[in-house]
């Protein structure tokens, strides 16, 4: 099964004890300095983070920007090694992040910045998107989006489609885990047939709504498995978004 993750008080007879006696003083009043001076600290250091952070996101735009036209002209050939120096810049913001570009449609294209299911990238993505400057002929898109249903993820001889998966909903305790089935699974390895087929399933769902919305996912080969009750993954977005709206 695969798995998509104070203060002291400071009261009036302190100020009395410091009247009668400096020593008494420094006892009460130093683990409130103490305090203060460990907060002041830890705030420094959290703005401090985050103006690296920003600086960081702002050279991964202004470098972008610069170049853009470098990725307007994408093929089979030249796009892996494409993507791959975006996600060189991007990295220095945060490890692990993902980067699709869409084709051009109306002469526009778009960048897609993806925490590649990583709820701890999630923060780093929404700054990132959020601090794109405006750029001609590009849009900027964060997480990965509710894709046509139409749509194929091809690994190997595996075919991610979903008018050809089912799955099966557990729900336990408030939460929800899936076991998802697709035909052809039985002789590849495990690892890859869960990456390929986290990427499907934010493809379905929705990467933001993919990862908090299901706890655990199990990928499975569909092998006789059609007589347990199974539903279409293609009515998985309306089984999610009721689920939720019955919670909320």
């Amino acid at each position: 099964m695969v798995g998509s993750c104070r203060c002291n008080d400071f009261h009036r007879g302190d100020l009395y004890i410091y009247r009668k006696s400096f020593t008494m003083y420094n006892y009460h009043i130093k683990p409130f300095i103490l305090l203060a001076f460990t907060v002041f600290i830890l705030l420094s250091s959290f703005n401090s983070n985050k103006s690296i952070q920003d600086d960081k996101v702002s050279v991964f735009w202004k470098w972008f920007s610069n170049h853009k036209t470098e990725f307007e002209y994408l093929d089979d050939k030249n796009r892996d090694q494409k993507l791959d120096l975006i996600l060189e810049h991007l990295h220095p913001i945060s490890e692990g992040l993902a980067v699709e570009v869409s084709d051009e449609y109306k002469g526009v294209r778009d960048i897609l910045i993806s925490a590649n299911g990583d709820k701890n990238n999630f923060s780093a993505v929404k700054n990132i998107v959020n601090s794109a400057p405006l750029i001609k002929g590009w849009t900027v898109t964060a997480f990965r989006q509710r894709a046509n249903k139409n749509f194929t993820l091809k690994y190997q001889d595996i075919y991610f489609r979903p008018s050809q998966m089912f799955f099966y909903p557990i729900i336990k305790n408030d939460s929800l885990d899936l076991i998802i089935y697709v035909k052809g699974l039985k002789s590849h390895d495990s690892d890859k047939v869960n990456y390929y087929g986290l990427i499907a399933m934010d493809n379905v769902l929705g990467e933001y709504d993919s990862v908090t919305k299901v706890r655990y996912y199990d990928f499975e080969d569909l092998g006789n498995n059609k007589d347990r009750n199974l539903k279409p993954v293609t009515n998985l977005p309306k089984f999610i978004d009721s689920l939720y709206k019955i919670k909320h």
